[in-house]
């Protein structure tokens, strides 16, 4: 058994993966057909057993610790659709709570807010294209380097114009970042709700930290 960690909408940290399974199906809108995908694809003990072992023994492992998923084909299913249509990174993809400490290119940091703090230079699409300008402040590490590509949450109505939440995607490097980078990193594939961290990001532009701009949860991708 191993700790989770995985973005949900209101309790995504447990000790264990049986943990997880009693507690959100007890809670309306808890445990859906699709977590025990999103558990899988953000947590590393995860990644790696599928990686080595394929998904008849992941799952195998899976049954073993909580047998009563066996019951939920429809989870199961959607489990093995998953790695059909996603061949498996060899990266590692984690999800943290926004407060915990993360270590990235050796530093550690204290939480998404100690990310943000130190950010150097942020990027966004304008109407006329892609921009980077830097912060009002910055204070910046001397052993590592931060740039946030962002983009506002839609507008829908009347109701959203006072939303001032983003979707951001953030870089780390050793040295001091570039537009030329920013722009690089711009053009990893973006998934739903403006998210880079997925399967298919060049290796050379890891470490990407996501945070969704709501909740409690970020995914980070980083090389083995």
């Amino acid at each position: 058994m191993a700790k989770i960690c995985f973005p949900h909408h209101s309790q995504g940290e447990f000790s264990s993966l049986n943990e997880a399974f009693r507690y959100l199906r007890k809670r309306e809108y808890g445990w859906s057909w699709f977590t025990l995908t999103e558990i899988v694809k953000y947590n590393v003990f995860y990644r790696d057993y599928l990686r080595e072992h394929g998904i008849d023994s992941l799952i195998k492992k899976i049954l073993e610790e909580v047998p009563e998923l066996s019951e939920d084909k429809k989870a199961l299913n959607h489990l093995r659709e998953w790695t059909v249509k996603e061949a498996i990174a060899t990266y590692d993809i984690q999800c943290y709570n926004i407060k915990s400490k993360i270590t990235i290119l050796e530093h550690t940091f204290d939480g998404l807010e100690d990310i943000i703090k130190h950010r150097e230079l942020l990027g966004k699409e304008f109407f006329r294209g892609f921009e980077c300008f830097t912060p009002q402040e910055v204070i910046a590490y001397s052993d590592i380097h931060i740039g946030e590509l962002y983009e506002n949450y839609p507008i829908f109505d009347s109701y959203d114009l006072g939303d001032d939440r983003t979707y951001q995607n953030y870089i780390f490097r050793k040295s001091e970042i570039t537009e030329q980078e920013m722009k690089a990193a711009f053009n990893i594939s973006h998934r739903g709700n403006f998210c880079m961290v997925h399967e298919q990001i060049p290796s050379h532009l890891l470490p990407i930290l996501y945070y969704s701009g709501d909740g409690k949860y970020m995914l980070l991708a980083t090389n083995k």
